[in-house]
């Protein structure tokens, strides 16, 4: 599935162990990681039967406050764990955010006010952002170039079972004990696999004795003169910066070499100031960071759909928790799915093709507000299958061209590349959360609903902008080669 690349003098044996310690560590990132989303959604899944407590008083607006605690959170971790994971390493931050996102679910579980709730919600979801970060610094020391859109694929399906986990498992649990058990539940699922990451989750193959991946090959772009330099990029500090068109746009693209390690990034030498500006001179950076504004504000729709379920359907809180799973099941097909055809894709095609799924979204959003219009006899079939499409729609785009983009654009400040990204998103979920509560409560559905699709819209034309400057730098490189 996800080959080695070895020099020629490498034996067979050691390609299959290579192999086996890829598959294992990708388990291992994607077992850990469906357990951050459980946990991050043990919230969303308990939310109606929350609201139903009469000790709590939350309505639509209050929860929507809280969740907005939940999206600062991760704003301030994305701060401090994408520069932290390129300092300590992946392995040691992934495994560091697990532990403790557990045990915020465990302070929730005995909190009885919305000033504790926020809180634990704050420093929950400020220990969760640490996981992506964390993975990026692991997937560019364990798989080539050519791997990165199937890798990111998978892994993010994984996000999607611990979010239908959360929807089926602990909404089935929620209707045999009370919402705080299903807190606990969660944190001890959590920790349980914490303990067994422990002993599988490797930082780079030289951890258990393997070879890096192969050696770099010149890039086919770099000139002559520049190859003969005794001394290393610093050397350069500030031409390299400029070049309009130059490797920052996108340093690995040419010819999709396979075989360029990470020492061959020409950010690789640059400290944290100069990549930040390499950065900010980006236009791909800012079209993707505005894009996934918009497509976060549509992921966290997820927030509000058991309640939304509840109160259009006339359905009980665990009914409605386990119809929502939909949701995040339709983000899981579309994942798997692009798994096996993302690297198979040109970037231009990738324009259309994701483009046009995200265009899909918008009539999924637009057949949401139109509800009251179908037939109550099959409302809720017809709610779940939307939701199922919705999900399916937005997922590939909102998970794997960032991460990607991340990979090869950052080098080894990937870890703070993809967390300033998620940072963008984070800020726009925080204020739909904030607002998108009190709309609901005090609008209806309707109006929520409405805003929903111009933000749909606007996810798609910013996405979409991406992926053309992505493809044209593409082929800007391929030409000056």
């Amino acid at each position: 599935m996800v080959e080695p690349e070895f020099t020629a003098d490498e034996s067979p044996s050691k390609t299959k162990r290579f192999v086996e310690w890829q598959l294992t560590i990708l388990a291992s990132m994607y077992a850990g990681y469906a357990a951050f989303m459980l946990c991050r959604n043990t919230l969303i899944s308990s939310s109606a039967a929350m609201m139903l407590d009469p000790s709590l008083d939350l309505d639509k607006e209050s929860f929507g406050h809280l969740m907005s605690w939940h999206s600062a959170g991760a704003i301030a971790g994305k701060l401090v764990t994408g520069p932290g994971a390129d300092w300590l390493g992946g392995r040691r931050m992934f495994l560091l955010a697990l532990s403790l996102t557990a045990m915020a679910n465990v302070g929730f579980a005995f909190g009885g006010s919305f000033a504790v709730f926020a809180l634990m919600n704050f420093l929950g979801q400020f220990a969760k952002s640490g996981g992506w970060p964390a993975m990026t610094k692991m997937v560019g020391s364990w798989y080539p170039e050519h791997r990165y859109g199937q890798v990111w694929s998978l892994i993010s399906t994984s996000s999607r079972v611990g979010t239908i986990g959360a929807g089926l498992v602990l909404g089935f649990a929620l209707s045999l004990v009370s919402w705080r058990s299903i807190f606990l539940l969660s944190a001890a699922i959590t920790l349980v696999v914490v303990a067994v990451l422990f002993f599988f989750l490797k930082e780079e193959p030289s951890d258990v004795g393997l070879p890096p991946l192969a050696e770099p090959t010149p890039p086919l772009a770099e000139p002559t003169s520049r190859l003969a330099e005794p001394k290393s990029r610093l050397a350069e500090p500030k031409s390299r910066l400029a070049e309009p068109k130059s490797r920052l746009a996108e340093p690995k693209s040419l010819g999709d070499d396979a075989n360029a390690s990470r020492a061959d990034h020409v950010l690789d030498s640059a400290n944290w100031h100069e990549a930040l500006t390499a950065f900010a001179r980006s236009g791909r950076f800012w079209s993707i960071g505005f894009g996934i504004v918009f497509l976060t504000i549509m992921m966290d729709f997820l927030v509000f759909i058991p309640i939304y379920l509840s109160e259009s359907l006339g359905i009980s809180g665990s009914a409605a928790s386990m119809a929502g799973s939909s949701f995040p099941a339709g983000m899981f097909a579309a994942l798997l799915l692009t798994s096996f055809v993302y690297d198979n894709l040109s970037k231009r095609t990738l324009v259309w093709a994701l483009g046009g799924m995200l265009t899909l979204g918008c009539g999924c959003v637009i057949a949401l507000s139109n509800l009251a219009f179908v037939s109550e006899s099959i409302r809720s079939p017809v709610a779940i299958a939307v939701l199922f499409l919705l999900g399916l729609s937005i997922s590939p785009a909102y998970y794997v061209p960032m991460s990607v983009f991340s990979v090869r654009f950052g080098g080894k400040h990937s870890g703070m590349l993809v967390s300033l990204i998620d940072v963008f998103g984070y800020c726009g979920a925080m204020l739909f959360n904030f607002f998108g509560g009190s709309i609901a409560e005090h609008y209806g559905w309707s109006v929520f609903l409405t805003g929903l699709l111009a933000i749909s819209c606007l996810a798609t034309l910013l996405m979409t902008t991406f992926l053309a400057l992505d493809a044209r730098s593409a082929r800007l490189d391929i030409e000056a080669a």
